[in-house]
């Protein structure tokens, strides 16, 4: 995935299920914009750490 989830739309998000369900099955980080979370920093746009 070369965006943030972050930065996607709700609609290229559903189009995308199984990428992003590996993308977010066992969070490490959390994007302190908009609460999305993420197993990797660079999933994310302004991302800390659990």
């Amino acid at each position: 995935m070369k965006k943030t989830i972050c930065k996607l739309s709700k609609s290229d998000l559903r189009d995308r299920l199984d990428e992003l369900a590996s993308i977010v099955s066992s969070p490490q980080y959390l994007c302190t914009k908009c609460g999305r979370a993420a197993n990797k920093k660079r999933n994310l746009c302004k991302s800390i750490e659990l």
